[in-house]
């Protein structure tokens, strides 16, 4: 697909995906109206919580990994994310459990609401409702209805907004919602590969044989994460992704000998939340090993607000995504693979 031509986008992007990453910063606008609950924030320690639980798979899952790049140097209490079966042994009394799942009956959230809730914890739930809401509704917990339609991974602003909210981690939504909206424009369908970086990079990634993406220690490695699992979804691409510094521990050593297969590397970057070193060690990373890799691209965080910086890594990942679907003419939508796996389980 001639990414130069957005008027034949349809023939392989049949429920417009690109539409979804485009419109984003719509979504994140309205999800300000959604009814969240007050919970005991931000110090939660003294009002009885010493620990945040957030758990959640797949693009639900991402909303745990927002909340505690966020949080970091903001809450009180530790977070912790979780993505799977049951709910780690800390989780009771004195825990807030963030239970977030866009269809409701994704089994391992499920199983980590159940356990949690049995144990004791506080909850409160983000879903368009399944047997989350219902199991919410019988006990009397707090939970969020978000609106249907979209798949998961188009749905952050749906899934997000309300925990961070609800925890006190969404200032500079204001800024963040202006600066999606701008980004859209600059990263639009409509503007030139030429002018167009996230085009740019999609085709790069479309053409090289292992994506590979590291993002710095904090925002930008939630981001280097998002990009991995959206080439998987959409783009139907096996990547990988580091996070700086630990890939300095480890990663690089892989790399002491040619790549068995053409990499490209992503470098996603948030100076305003690096280390000081981080910048050095990316520096020094390039001189080493940077001619392993066919090409290296860097992308850098816009915004002021962590949260405005965050969400502009986010959503390149998405565009980039999408654009290297359309560029493989691959459906970005479908994932037959995940949903074979679940006629297998039989969920």
């Amino acid at each position: 697909m001639n990414l130069d031509r957005p008027e034949r986008f349809g023939t392989v992007d049949a429920a417009d995906a690109l539409g979804d990453v485009e419109a984003a910063w719509r979504q994140w606008d309205q999800a300000r109206a959604l009814p969240v609950p007050d919970l005991p924030v931000p110090d939660l320690p003294a009002a009885g919580a010493t620990a945040v639980l957030v758990t959640g798979m797949g693009g639900s899952g991402t909303v745990g990994d927002v909340v505690a790049a966020l949080a970091d140097r903001r809450l009180s209490a530790p977070v912790v994310v979780h993505k799977g079966y049951g709910a780690p042994a800390f989780a009771g009394e004195g825990t807030l459990a963030v239970v977030v799942s866009h269809s409701g009956d994704t089994e391992e959230t499920c199983s980590a609401l159940t356990e949690a809730h049995g144990r004791g914890a506080r909850v409160l739930a983000v879903t368009t409702g399944g047997a989350v809401g219902a199991y919410c509704d019988d006990h009397g917990l707090p939970w969020v209805r978000i609106p249907t339609g979209g798949p998961p991974r188009h749905s952050l602003g749906w899934l997000a907004l309300p925990a961070l909210a609800a925890l006190g981690l969404d200032g500079g939504i204001d800024e963040a919602v202006a600066l999606l909206r701008e980004l859209a424009g600059g990263w639009g369908r409509h503007v030139p590969v030429a002018d167009n970086p996230a085009k740019h990079v999609a085709l790069r990634l479309a053409g090289v044989g292992l994506p590979v993406v590291y993002g710095a220690h904090g925002l930008a490695a939630v981001a280097a994460r998002r990009l991995e699992n959206q080439l998987n979804e959409n783009a139907k691409l096996q990547a990988c992704s580091e996070v700086m510094p630990e890939l300095c521990h480890n990663d690089i050593v892989g790399w002491q000998s040619p790549a068995p297969i053409p990499a490209g590397l992503v470098c996603l970057r948030d100076p305003a939340g690096e280390h000081p070193r981080v910048a050095r060690r990316f520096a020094v990373l390039d001189e080493l090993v940077g001619d392993r890799f066919r090409w290296r691209e860097q992308v850098f965080s816009r915004g002021e607000a962590p949260l405005a910086r965050l969400l502009s890594l986010l959503s390149f990942a998405d565009h980039v995504s999408v654009y290297a679907a359309l560029a493989r003419d691959v459906d970005p939508t479908p994932i037959h693979l995940i949903d074979a796996l679940k006629r297998r389980l039989d969920l």
